[in-house]
Parts: C-alpha cells; structure tokens; sequence
C-alpha cells in the first residue's frame, strides 16, 4: 500500500515537472496555447491557428466582393509583437507569403497588402484571385523559422454558363475606308489571353490570305471586363510614305471584297472552344482623310416635359468607342448631365435618353477634339497629318461645344 502510494506521488511530480517545461518552452508554450497538448478545454480546440478564404466587400464597392486571405485565430503574443513592430511590406512577404500552388518552390509571392485583424492577418492580392486556381499560403512568426500555419486554398470555379460567342464587330458598315484602323471585337464572355492575333484571318474574295495586316502587341488592348478586344491594322501599311506599305503594299484596296475571319480555336477563361467562327464581309471604299467636322453635325431637339430623345445625325461612321465617352451634353451653366449616348446607324447616329423629361432651356453637345472616326481622322487634325506633328508631352482635353435650345411649350 505505501509504495503505491510513493508511486503516485512520484507519477504526479513528474507529470507536474513536465508540464511546467513545457509551458517553459516557447514551441511547446505555443501549442499548449493552441491546445495542441490536449490540455486546452473544447472552445479553445475549435480555434487553432488556420488560413482561410473570405469574401468581403471591395473597397470600391459595397455591393461587389473580393477574395482575400486570411490567418486567424492567432496567439496574442504575436498580434501584440506586430502591433508594437510592424512589418514593412517586403517583411509581410516573407511572413505571410501566399503563391500559387505548384511549380517552382522559389516562385516570388503574390504582391499585394496586409493588414492585422482583431485575431489574425489579412492578406488582400493586388489582383483578383484566379477562380479554378489553387493557392498555398504559409505564416511564421519570424524569418528564421519553420512556417506555424500553411495550407492549399482553391476558389471554387463559377458556372462558365454557355459558350463565349462573337456578339459584334465594329466598324458595322458594309462598306470601309481602305485606311480604316481597327476593329472593336465584341464577346458574350471573358475569352482567353496571349498570342490572340493567330486566331484572325484577313480574306480576299478570292480566298488568298491578306499577310500580317493586324498589329501584334505584347500588351493586348482588352476592355476592363475582358469582353471587347480592340483589334489594330498595322499603321504602317495604313500611313502612305511609310516603310511596311511600301514593301507589303496596303492592307485594305478601294473597290475590293475582304472576309474578316475569327476561327472557332479560340478558347475562353474556361478552355472551351469559341461557340462558332464568325465572318464579317465588307467592301473597301475610297480613303478618308478629311478630319471629323462636328459643324456638319444634324440634331433633332426633343420637346420640353418629354422624354423624347436628343438624336444626333452624323455624316459618316466614327469610332464607336470614343463615341461612347467622348460627347455629352451640359446645360447653360456648364453641369454635365447624366446620360450616356446609345451608338447606332452604322455609328451614324447618338441618341441621348433622359431619366426625367427634359426642361426647356440652353444646352450644349460637348465633343472632345480626340474623337476619331474608323480611320484615326480626329475632330480639326487628319489622321495623316497626326502621325508627324510635334509629341505633345502635357495632354490637354480640349473640347468644341454645339449650342441648342428646348423651346418652351
């Protein structure tokens, strides 16, 4: 009976021995915290440190979300070190790096910002988080040390919905310019990126291939939602005098019959192909030179306390685009009003659409002097004078105004 009664004593001592080291040790200090040891009670086992994605609303808006990652349920010894210290971003990368998933082990992390939460640390990419892709995020307390806290994080992939498809091409006109510029490719949805150019053909009526009529730039020129791409002709076979028109010849000839060809090859975000190829045929006509007059410009005026439009009757075809963002109307004391023009006739035509009907007054159609037409001409200045004049370092906007009046009833 007494020596299972030293038994125990000696058992309780060296358990309580134990115990006390390993509240001693910092590693150890960090996972009976954690309740790694078993000793914690069952709350606290459900709050280990994890890494973990969030949606949360973007800064820009409310209504739109953003994926961040996060670390949470962080010993209070660290969040109270980086409060009192605070990591220089450069520091938060190494801490705190997230990369994607796979490849080299090297491969720089994600940039982006960090900020503390009331339990952890928030890491928010300076570019959206690639739905389908899987990310590995890893946090250590200092450099020198292991990592504490990693995992692998996948966004979930959203319905890719049915198949990308060719809505639209501009310039819509039948007949072009020979010196027309570019065309506006209009998507259903978000097509994928890099060497673009191999999926377009420019076809004679003969069926013979036109050779290297577009612009190839590293930089894609994509739309902010990635569902327009805006497709350049070489500007040197368009500008007379210059070297590639004079050994390749023009791109487009006045009096001839062209196919613009976008094959079916090409995929979208989601890997699927193009839903068809699309074929635009349009004639050339003679070339345009002269410079864009808004002088020549016909306006149909609507009639006070109506919600008739404001229609605007142009000459010829101009660059849907800048048409888009580069005419508005303001009243007499110079406040722009909130209406967009709805482009249409072949882009010969801008209908303003009030929200509420229109009051009788002064008012002026507003036109920055850098809309162009299909063929680069500018409002005042030619698109062949353009390309020689002097590099104008400070841009300047500048604007030419069409005065109208809504006469009262």
């Amino acid at each position: 009976m007494i020596q299972r009664l030293i038994g125990a004593v000696c058992a309780f001592v060296s358990g309580a021995f134990l115990f006390q080291e390993a509240l001693l040790h910092p590693r150890w200090a960090d996972r009976v915290q954690t309740g790694a040891l078993g000793f914690a009670s069952a709350a606290e086992e459900t709050k280990r440190p994890e890494i973990v994605l969030v949606s949360v609303p973007a800064s820009a808006s409310v209504s739109e979300k953003v994926w961040v990652i996060e670390a949470r349920h962080l010993p209070v010894e660290w969040l109270q070190r980086w409060k009192r210290h605070p990591p220089t971003p450069e520091q938060w990368r190494v801490l705190f790096p997230v990369r994607v998933a796979g490849g080299a082990v090297d491969r720089p992390a994600l940039a982006g910002s960090y900020s503390l939460t009331p339990d952890g640390v928030r890491f928010e990419p300076l570019y959206p988080l690639a739905a389908g892709h899987e990310y590995q995020a890893q946090l250590r307390l200092s450099a020198d040390r292991e990592p504490e806290v990693q995992a692998r994080l996948k966004l979930p992939a959203p319905d890719p919905g049915p198949q990308v498809r060719v809505l639209a091409v501009y310039p819509s006109a039948a007949v072009l310019p020979e010196n027309t510029l570019r065309f506006y490719i209009h998507f259903s949805g978000e097509m994928s990126r890099g060497d673009v150019y191999r999926h377009f053909r420019l076809l004679r009526e003969d069926g013979s291939e036109v050779p290297h009529p577009f612009l190839e730039l590293d930089e894609e020129l994509w739309s902010q939602d990635g569902h327009r791409l805006t497709l350049l002709f070489h500007p040197g076979r368009v500008k007379r005098g210059l070297v590639p028109r004079e050994e390749e010849g023009p791109i487009l000839e006045a009096g001839q019959r062209y196919t613009l060809l976008i094959r079916n090859d090409w995929r979208d975000t989601y890997g699927r192909p193009l839903a068809a190829e699309y074929r635009k045929t349009f004639m050339a006509g003679p070339a345009e030179e002269s410079p864009v007059d808004p002088q020549q410009w016909k306006l149909q005026v609507p009639q006070a306390t109506s919600q008739q439009p404001l229609l605007v009757r142009l000459p010829r075809p101009l660059d849907r685009a800048l048409l888009e963002r580069l005419v508005w109307i303001e009243t007499a004391e110079g406040q722009r009003l909130d209406l967009t023009p709805m482009v249409g006739g072949g882009e010969r035509l801008l209908t303003f659409t009030p929200l509420e009907p229109w009051r009788a007054g002064d008012y002026c159609l507003v036109i920055d002097t850098r809309l162009e037409d299909v063929c680069g001409n500018r409002v005042g200045r030619p698109f062949e004078v353009d390309l020689f004049g002097p590099i104008t370092r400070e841009i300047r906007i500048e604007t030419v105004t069409i005065p109208f009046q809504i006469p009262t009833l």
